[in-house]
C-alpha cells in the first residue's frame, strides 16, 4: 500500500511537471478547450491540534493541486495554463483576486480556480472552490466541500470529486 501510495505520488508530481512545463499562452487552446490556471491552494487549521502537521498540508495542498490540474487535462475538456509566482506565494492568502486574474490573463487562461481549505477539527475540514470567468470577471463555479480526516486517502477523495464536480459543470 505503501508502495502504490509513493508511486502515485511520484507520477503526480510528474504529470504536473509535464503540465507547468507547457503552458498554454492563448485564450483557448489549439483545439477550443477552455484554460484553467489553478492557483495555489490556502490553508488554515485552527483545530488545535498538538501536533505541527503544517510540513503534510502543505505536500498535500501541492500534490492535491497536481491530482487536480492532471485529472482535468485528463478528461480532455480543460487545457492547463500555469501561472507565474513564486512558490507558495500565489493563494487568495498571499495575494488579491484581481492580482491572481492578472496572472491568469497573462498565462493565457480563460479560467481561474482559486481554493481555500479550513481544517477545524481533528477529524473535519471544509473547503470553498470558485471558478473565474478570467475576461468576465466573474464566478461561473462554486462548490463548498467537506471532508473527514486528514491523510493522503482523505484528501485524494477530496480532490477527485471536486474534479468530477468541475467536469460535471455545465460551463467545459
Amino acid at each position: 500500500m505503501e508502495k502504490l501510495m509513493k508511486l502515485r505520488i511520484i507520477s503526480l508530481a510528474l504529470a504536473a511537471a509535464i503540465v507547468s512545463a507547457c503552458p498554454v499562452r492563448h485564450g483557448h487552446a489549439q483545439s477550443g478547450l477552455p484554460v484553467l490556471a489553478v492557483a495555489e491552494i490556502y490553508y488554515v487549521d485552527t483545530s488545535g491540534e498538538v501536533i505541527d502537521q503544517s510540513a503534510d498540508h502543505r505536500r498535500r495542498l501541492r500534490e492535491f493541486e497536481a491530482a487536480l490540474r492532471s485529472d482535468l487535462a485528463a478528461s480532455g475538456k480543460i487545457a492547463n495554463a500555469a501561472l507565474e509566482c513564486p512558490p507558495n506565494a500565489c493563494s487568495v492568502g498571499e495575494i488579491n483576486d484581481g492580482q491572481l486574474l492578472r496572472k491568469a490573463k497573462e498565462a493565457g487562461a480563460t479560467h481561474l480556480l482559486i481554493g481555500r481549505f479550513h481544517k477545524m477539527s481533528t477529524l473535519v475540514q471544509q473547503a470553498k472552490f470558485d471558478v473565474i470567468d478570467v475576461n468576465a470577471r466573474r464566478i461561473v463555479f462554486a462548490r463548498y466541500i467537506s471532508f473527514r480526516g486528514d491523510n493522503d486517502a482523505a484528501w485524494q477523495r477530496a480532490e477527485s470529486f471536486l474534479a468530477r464536480q468541475i467536469l460535471d459543470h455545465g460551463e467545459w
